[in-house]
Order: C-alpha cells, then structure tokens, then sequence
C-alpha cells in the first residue's frame, strides 16, 4: 500500500517538474530532490511491501504512508492555484502583478511545507538502513493475457466434499410431509456453508420441484423491511408478474401480508443465508405461510443454538464437518497445481504440501486460498516459508482467527499495485455485488493502474481483477449469458479483513448507519468516505477537505439545500458517486470541484447540468444512466480526458414502445473527445455532422445510437470504419417506419462481440458474416424476409440471438450445423411464424424462450435432438400450444421431457403454470 501511495506521489512531482513553475526561488530544486528521493525509496519498497509486518517496519511504513499522501494533497493544492494556465498576455503585466501578490502567503506556505516534507522524507530514508529487510520476496508481477478466470472458490469447493451432504439435504427437500419444513445448515465461517446450499438451491431437480424461489442473505445489520422486499421482488420477478404498487412505502405488517396471500398456494423454497441472530427469523417466520404445500425454508448459519431454534416445525439441522484428509488433499491439490498434468503434486513438494493442508484443518475457505498462494510460487524455499509462517501464525489461535490469519498471509502476498484495488471492497457494504466495469472505472480514476506501453489502462485493469478472482480473494457474483464476468463480491470473511487493513492503512471511513445509531469514528484525516443511510449534517463537523472520494449508499438524508456547503469543502475530490440519491439538481458549480475524474449520477432524478461541467478538465466518466438529462452542455467539448459518456434511461413499462432506451443530445465538437471509449446513448436526429465526427472517436469501444435517420446510414458507416477497437455496437432507428441503412460499411470493426440493431432492415447486411467474435445479435423490428437469417448461422462464437418483431417469414428453418456455439435462443413477437425448424442445428442450446408468437402451434421440430437444453419458456402463447406440452394428454410432451424446467406465463392475466 505504501508503494502504490508513492506512485501517486510520483506522478504529480513528476508532471509539476515538467510544467517547470516557479512557486518561490529554488522551490522546484527542492521538489525534485523530493522525488528523486521517493522514487529511491519506491522501488526499494517494491521489494519488500510483502514483509511489511516484520518487526519495526510496520511504523515505518506508515509515517512513509501518511509523508506520501501529505505530498499529494500539497502537490493537488498547489495545481489549484498554480498550475492553471493564466491568460497574462490578455490581462496584461498589471493584472500578473496582481495575481502573484494575490497569491504571494499561498505561495509562501506551501513552500515552506515542501522543505518541512524534504526534511522528513530525508530522516524516513535514513532510517530504512535500521531494518534488515529480506530482499529476495520480490513480488512478480504477473500477467496472464486472454487468460480463462480462474475457478471461484465456490466452484472449487463444490468439487469435493459435497456428494453426501448434497445428497442428503436435497433429499429433505423433496420428499417427506407436506407440511413446512425448516432444514439448517449450521458450521463455523469458512466450512462452505454457503457453497453447499448454493449447489443445492441451483440444483435442476430443487428447481423444478418448488414453483418459487427466493435466496436471501441476512447479515448481522439486517432490515426487515429489506428482506421482505427482497423475497417479494424475487418471487414476483421470477414469474414475470408485476410488484404490487407503493411497496417501496409500506410497512412491515403489509409487507407480511402481501407475501403470505402471494404463497398460500405454492410451494415455495426460500434460502436465508448467514443468519445471525434468532430475531430475524421471529420476524420473518409470519410471512412464511405454512400452507401445506411441501414447503421449505433453508437456512445457513454459524451459530448453532439459531440453527436449533428455528426448527418449531419438524425440520432437519445439519452440522458440517470440515473436509476429512482426503478430501482436503483433493482440494489442496485442484487449486495449488492447476498448471500441472493431472494436478498432481511434485515429489519434492509433498512433506511440505501435507503440512500445510494438516494446518488448514479442512477448512475449505483457508485450503483454497492457501494453495491459490502458493500456486504462484515457484520452489521449495519459498513453499517451505509459507509452511513455517503458517505455523506461527496459526498455533493456539481459533478456528475463525484462523481463517483470518489466512487471509491476511494472502493479503500481504499481493503485489503492490493489487492492494489498493482489493483494499476499495470496504467501500462498499458487506453484501454489495459491485459491477465488474465500475471498479475497473474507479480504479482508473484513482490511479490504481499502472499502464505499460501498448497497454490500454482498462486492458490492465482487467488483468488485475483476474488476478484477483484467480487468487480467490474475489468471487464473481454474475456472469453474463455469454461468458464474461458481469459484477463481483468478497467473501463476509474477507470482507472483514479489507475493513481491518482498511483502518490500518486510513484508506477509508465508513459513516453506517445501524438500527438509530452511526458506525464507524473518524480517526486522522479522511481520504475516501462513503455514508451508508446517513445524512449530510453528520458531515458537517468532519474535516474533509483532504477528502479524495465520495459515495453515497442509501437514499436517506441530502437535502438540496446543504448540499452546496458540503461539496464546497470538497477541493481535492476526485469521485463523487451519488448514485440513487434523492436529488434533482446539483447546487455546487462544477469549477469547484477541479480534479473530479469520476462523477456519478445514476438512478437520480437530475435532468439538467450546468455549463460549468466544462470546467472539470480531469474528468474520465460522466455516469448519467437512469437520469432525466436530455442534452449535455455545448462546454463539455472542453474535456478532453473523458473517457465514458453514460446517458441514458430505459423504458420500465410491461410494454415498451419501439424506443425502449431515450439518449442524449451532444454538441458539435464531440469529435474532439478523442480519448471517448464509450458513448450511449447518443441522439443523431438533429445534426448530421455529429454521424461524421464519430469518426474521429477512434479509441471507442462501446457506441449506442439513437434515432438514426435512413440518410445518416452511410455517413455512420464511414465512421464505424475507422474504429478498429469497437466491442459493442447499438443502433436505433428514428421510427419503425425508418430503413436502418448500414449496407455501405465495408469494414466493420473486427473485434465487434455484441450487436443490437433495432428498426427496418431491407435485408442483412453481408458485413454480418464476417463477424467471428460476435458473441450476443439482438435484433428489434426488423422485418426480415423468410430464409433470411443464413448468414447468422455460421457465425463460429454466437452464444445469444434475440429476435423481436425481427422476421416475417411463415418458417424459420435452421440449417443442420448451424449455430454451432448458441446457447441461448430468444423469439418474441414474431406473427407470421407458424414452424421453427432446430432439425440438426444448436447442438449446444442450453435456455430457449418463447414470447407472443400467436400462429406458433407446435414447439420446433427437432427439439428432442438438443440434448443439452436445460430450460423453455413460454411468454403469452396460444393455449393449443401450451396444451401440446402438458404432461396429461398433451401430444409434444414426450419432444420435451428431457427438458428439466419447462414454464408457461400469462403476462396479461399474471397467470404461470409448471408443465
């Protein structure tokens, strides 16, 4: 962490010395003394930041910690008087004149600071000689490229050890009474408490069992009102029904109420995880009707008088073990030599590797992360250090602090550059999943990511949150259908221990609001804060002006009103995230938050933002997603930085109009934003100079367009064309009336993955074909013509296609081996359609949806030949259909046994039926 805070320290001295400014006489020779010093200090650090908890060092890290960021809030100070470019020949030598004696005590002050710092940066490198630092762990820094992530630990540990548990749980689920049934799993923190239950929640034969599902995690600060609205929402979003009105205001007693009439029919499973405390169960067992229905609530938990407590009912408690030697062996052995033909472990580490895996006494959670650590060390001497530094960390302690200990081994094993990325989970509260592309943002906007040359900063990035999924310090919490990480998560564990180092480090404070009271004091000063359901007043008493990030969680509190005086304070900000917050304007004026890099509006209800949003000249992404704005101002042609333009808002209605997304209008100019990497959605109905300035966008990777008219096609064509580095591509046209024109792109951008074409298509266009990364095709009001959709059939890597009101044909045959990778097949709206035709082609097709095709009599022939299609289901479809597949009598039926989820929906009459 010391390292990474000198980086930061590094890049300022080092841009301050090339402006080559004069703050007093001598002033820059003291300041490249300064850098010269840290840089030798860096590099010395980037040897031994893995020792870091030897004796003595600890304190001398920190002074050298908190010396690196004094730096950088001087450094940002100073560029906030000085380092902003004065029109002095326009203002003439009068007006210089008075602006250095303006500035005269400014100048004064922070030069003297610079030569307190020298003095202090001079004693902190004399005093490294006193330590006996071990300089052969040098931290490699490791990079693998187009690399698979690594295995989670869930994924790992479902591996082993679960069979009979598994086996026996499910069985208690299925079969038995009628009557509700409590099953708890009960086991201290790292035994795989919540794997086990996750395999069994996502098991085929437990969802096609129970008709409902609901998955909540409880936590030590539950609300009940929270859980409540969780398990409606996910009742009522499974079966595709619309949530009752005003729930977001109703009490806990409606709340029980709408739940208890919603399940007095059904059989229901719902999973609380982690419970803590007998009193979440007392308050939400009332909304768990026991209806008779074969019913069960599962529960996993570490305490066991709470797993006992909960069986009023007849139920089950299962206490799991740790994995007995064998099994940890097999466990040890998957992660540790994953690189090695058949995992099996080298003669010369064996001693070693069944010491370890004895210490870790069968704890999944220590097993993996231990052997995911030493996977990437190389000989014994190293192996044999980690195994003698487990002992000593681990003798006589508790199986929890175990776990602990563990973790923090694996903690202090990261690389340098890694732990600030990993340190910013305690941001963010314990249960958050957190999007995969926003911390790749924040780490950038940070400036957490060292870039090499020919090396995309977000490129890095990425690579970084592999190594750390790779290391199981992260789980991935979503996947997107077509493979690639969608938001990620760390274990409560672990969780617990990014907050510990975050204390040590004063990497950053959170304000938490639990029950009436606030969690969390305020030691020292504050660098990143985020407020979890607290108001501003709070903030008003708390020094902030050293603050560097800003996030709000929960919508309590910031009145518009005091907002004003809040950010006013916030001088050296560099994200402000105020995502959900109850506010519709912006009181502060955007110059006086001059470093802002990250700024973040999502999900508020601003339609407006001043023009003084030209004046944040540092500013990477500008989040507007969810928000009412309309039009950005002419001045923000000014920020030349920007890298991400999000501003849009989507339709929420059960019925959509054929805009289902509403962008943005931009001025002329936006070409100049030639950093821009991602763009949506952008309105081109009123300009056609804006279609031809996307051309010198080329660094763009994501582009989403709306209401493009029928003679800007050939225009956006040119522009498409030189954006080599393009990954995703949606177009919109300005009516259903208005032809998409895209014939003339001759080159398209050969990286594209995801295409999203809604309006009009005469045809295809043939450029289609050569798209051999598309990996997701959506396609809205297309009109294709019958035995139009060939070319899609031999695209090598298409796992997703979506087609609503996209083709007009009476019969939509799919060629044998066609569609070679697809898994996902998605028809809606198609009212011509009366035969689909699988016969040979989708070998791989694993989800199949069905939505609205009124003439469609019959499921597709050659559905029984897809062997590896697990779910299909049926939106709004005529009742002949529907009663071909019903087991009693229906005549398809036998087509599609094989497929273990099959489901029937009526969106009109909120009507679902199991077939």
């Amino acid at each position: 962490m010391a390292t990474a805070t000198l980086q930061f320290a590094l890049q300022k001295l080092d841009s301050l010395i090339i402006q080559e400014q004069q703050l007093l006489g001598g002033v820059n020779t003291g300041i490249k003394d300064i850098r010269d010093e840290l840089e030798s200090l860096k590099m010395f650090l980037r040897e031994t930041d893995v020792s870091e908890d030897k004796d003595g060092i600890k304190g001398w890290m920190q002074q050298l910690r908190e010396i690196a960021y004094d730096i950088e809030d001087l450094l940002e100070e100073y560029m906030i008087h000085f380092g902003q470019p004065h029109k002095y020949r326009l203002l003439g030598f009068l007006s210089k004149g008075i602006h250095h004696l303006k500035h005269l005590r400014t100048r004064h002050r922070i030069g003297v600071a610079i030569q307190d710092i020298k003095a202090q940066v001079h004693n902190i490198s004399e005093r490294r000689n006193m330590y006996n630092f071990n300089l052969n762990s040098i931290a490699s820094r490791e990079r693998l490229h187009d690399r698979h992530v690594a295995a989670l630990f869930i994924e790992e540990a479902e591996l082993v050890g679960i069979d009979k548990p598994k086996e026996d749980i499910i069985r208690w689920l299925v079969k038995g009474e009628s009557n509700q049934k409590v099953i708890s799993v009960v086991g201290m923190g790292g035994l795989g408490k919540t794997t086990l239950v996750r395999k069994i929640y996502d098991d085929e034969k437990v969802k096609g069992w129970f008709n409902s599902h609901a998955w909540i995690t409880v936590t030590q600060s539950f609300e009940v009102s929270e859980l409540l609205k969780s398990i409606i929402n996910q009742f009522y979003e499974e079966r595709h029904e619309v949530l009752p009105g005003r729930i977001e205001t109703m009490g806990d007693i409606q709340l029980i109420d709408i739940l208890r009439q919603f399940l007095q029919d059904k059989r229901y499973l719902v999973v609380l995880d982690d419970l803590w405390h007998i009193n979440a169960w007392d308050d939400l067992k009332y909304a768990l009707p026991n209806n008779d229905c074969g019913s069960r609530i599962l529960i996993t938990t570490r305490i066991g008088d709470v797993g006992i407590s909960c069986l009023e009912t007849p139920g089950h408690v299962y206490k799991l073990q740790p994995l007995p030697p064998t099994k940890a062996w097999s466990l040890f052995c998957k992660k540790a030599f994953r690189s090695i033909p058949g995992r099996v472990c080298p003669s010369e580490l064996q001693e070693i590797s069944e010491d370890i895996v004895r210490v870790c006494e069968g704890l999944p959670l220590a097993i993996v992360t231990i052997a995911g650590l030493l996977s990437k060390k190389e000989g014994v001497l190293e192996w044999r250090t980690m195994r003698d530094n487990l002992h000593a960390e681990l003798a006589n302690n508790p199986k929890l602090e175990t776990i602990k200990r563990i973790l923090l081994l694996s903690y202090n094993d990261l690389p340098y550059f890694l732990k600030s990325c990993f340190l910013y989970f305690s941001i963010f509260p314990k249960e958050c999943s957190v999007k995969r592309i926003t911390l790749i943002r924040l780490w950038i906007a940070e400036g957490f990511i060292e870039s090499e040359k020919g090396e995309t900063m977000e490129r890095v990035a990425v690579e970084y949150l592999n190594d750390l999924i790779d290391r199981s310090m992260i789980q991935v919490a979503e996947h997107y259908d077509y493979g690639r990480v969608r938001s990620c998560r760390v274990h409560d564990l672990i969780h617990d221990l990014i907050v510990l180092k975050s204390k040590e480090e004063n990497f950053s404070t959170a304000l938490i609001r639990q029950n009436r009271e606030i969690q969390g004091r305020i030691l020292g000063r504050i660098r990143r804060l985020s407020t979890h359901d607290t108001g501003e007043h709070l903030l008003q008493t708390i020094d902030l002006s050293h603050l560097r990030a800003f996030f709000v969680f929960g919508e309590n509190g910031f009145s518009i009103s005091s907002m004003g005086n809040l950010f006013n304070r916030l001088k050296l900000l560099k994200i402000l995230d105020l995502e959900g917050a109850p506010i519709d304007s912006f009181p502060v004026e955007f110059g006086k938050l001059p470093h802002l890099r990250y700024l973040s509006f999502r999900n508020t209800r601003i339609n407006k933002l001043s023009k003084s949003l030209g004046r944040l000249n540092n500013l990477e992404t500008l989040d507007l997603k969810g928000t009412y704005v309309t039009e950005l101002p002419k001045t923000i042609i000014n920020l030349q930085r920007l890298r991400h333009i999000l501003a849009y808002h989507y339709y929420t209605g059960n019925h959509p109009p054929f805009y289902h997304a509403d962008g943005v209008k931009l001025p002329q100019g936006i070409g100049r934003l030639r950093e821009l990497q991602k763009l949506t959605y952008l309105e081109t109905d009123q300009d056609s100079g804006i279609v031809r300035e996307l051309g010198n966008l080329t660094q763009l990777k994501r582009l989403g367009i709306v209401k493009l008219r029928r003679e800007d096609g050939p225009g956006l064509c040119t522009s498409i064309e030189k954006m080599e580095l393009l990954r995703s591509f949606s177009v919109t046209s300005i009516g259903m009336d208005e032809f998409l024109n895209l014939q003339s792109l001759k080159s398209p951008p050969p990286l594209l993955q995801r295409l999203y074409l809604r309006g009009p298509l005469e045809t295809l266009p043939n450029w289609i074909s050569s798209l051999k990364y598309l990996v997701r095709m959506r396609l809205r009001w297309s009109r294709l013509k019958e035995n139009s959709l060939g070319i899609l059939e031999a695209l090598p890597n298409l796992i997703e296609l979506t087609l609503i009101h996209a083709y007009d044909g009476l019969k939509l045959l799919c060629q044998k081996g066609g569609f070679q990778k697809l898994k996902i097949l998605d028809l809606e709206r198609l009212n011509n359609l009366n035969y689909v035709i699988v016969d040979g082609a989708m070998p791989n097709l694993q989800k199949m949806y069905i939505r609205s095709c009124m003439q469609l009599k019959m499921v597709p022939t050659g559905i029984e030949q897809l062997i590896n299609l697990k779910e299909l289901h049926l939106f709004d479809m005529p009742d002949v259909f529907v009663q071909r597949l019903r087991r009693l009598g229906g005549m398809d039926h036998q087509k599609v046994s094989h497929i273990p989820i099959i489901r029937s929906y009526d969106n009109e009459n909120r009507m679902y039926e199991e077939i």
